[in-house]
Formats: structure tokens, sequence, C-alpha cells
């Protein structure tokens, strides 16, 4: 996970350049209390599930606490409806205690879910606007392995990976 002194590394150019010409990012925006929602397809043997959320916080003001003028959360729940939570740090108050996976993150306009060895099946990615008092807040977000940006209307699941040319 991410640290203090390193963030989240180095950026993997042609990684990151693969990422965006297969589709596995998009661009949004979001209000207060509002929700954007996505899928992540995760097939058997995918090594990992990686979402992340990045967003440009108006600037606050000096020396207040906290430090986040819009709070944007990113929500990711396992084919069975389990939260998966993103990196957060020990904060200000104990910058050496190392990025954890246990809670909601209120600090940071960086937000990524990472799940190794995931569950094969369908992932709903959620972006909530918890706190936005000066929005709406752009956002954007990519996924991998497979992300699939729905319609806004309704989503569908199916009961298996996989249909035959012949199946109905």
């Amino acid at each position: 996970g991410p640290d203090y002194q390193y963030g989240y590394g180095s950026v993997r150019i042609q990684s990151a350049i693969d990422l965006m010409r297969a589709g596995r990012f998009l661009e949004d925006s979001i209000s207060q209390s509002g929700v954007y929602r996505v899928f992540v397809v995760v097939n058997p043997g995918d090594p990992q599930l990686k979402v992340t959320l990045a967003w440009d916080d108006p600037p606050g003001t000096p020396n207040v606490s906290p430090v986040l003028v819009n709070d944007v959360d990113l929500v990711v729940l396992d084919p069975i409806g389990n939260q998966k939570f993103p990196w957060t740090l020990g904060g200000l108050h104990n910058p050496t205690v190392l990025a954890m996976q246990t809670q909601k993150n209120s600090v940071d306009n960086i937000e990524q879910v990472v799940v190794n060895s995931p569950t094969a099946g369908l992932y709903r990615v959620e972006v909530r606007g918890f706190s936005v008092p000066q929005g709406p807040q752009p956002f954007s977000l990519c996924a991998s392995p497979t992300l699939v940006n729905c319609s806004r209307i309704g989503y569908a699941t199916l009961d298996r990976t996989q249909y035959g040319c012949s199946t109905t």
C-alpha cells in the first residue's frame, strides 16, 4: 500500500497507456449525497482487482483540520456484498503506521482498493458524494481487470461467466 515517503510509487507508463487504451477508466462528477455506480468483472484466475478513485480537491483553509474539502468515497462490494476498503494511512497523528484496508478513507483525494486473489464474479463499485460542499466534484476512476460502465438505468446479473453460442 501507499506510504508518506513514496505515496503509491512510480508511474508505470506502458501499463497506464494500456489501461487507457483498454477503456478501463472514466471521468464524471458527483454532488452531495450522489452515487455513481459501475462494475468490475473478475474472471476465475485473475490475480488482482484494483480500483482507484482520484479528484482535484478545492483549496482548503490553511491550518484547518480536516484538510480535505470534498470527501468523496470509493466503495467496492464483492459478488456477495462484502465491502472491500481502500488503503488508509495513520494520518498526521501517526504517520509511521503502515497503510491498512480496514475502514473508509476520509483524508485523501486518492483512494485505492486492492484485492489480491479476488473471488471471481461481478464487483459493484460506487463513488459516493459523502461531503461535497463545493460541487459538483469532478473525478476519475480506473479499474482492472474489466471495468463495465453501465447505464444509470440499471444492471443485470448472469448465472454463469460463459455462455455457449447456442445458449439462450
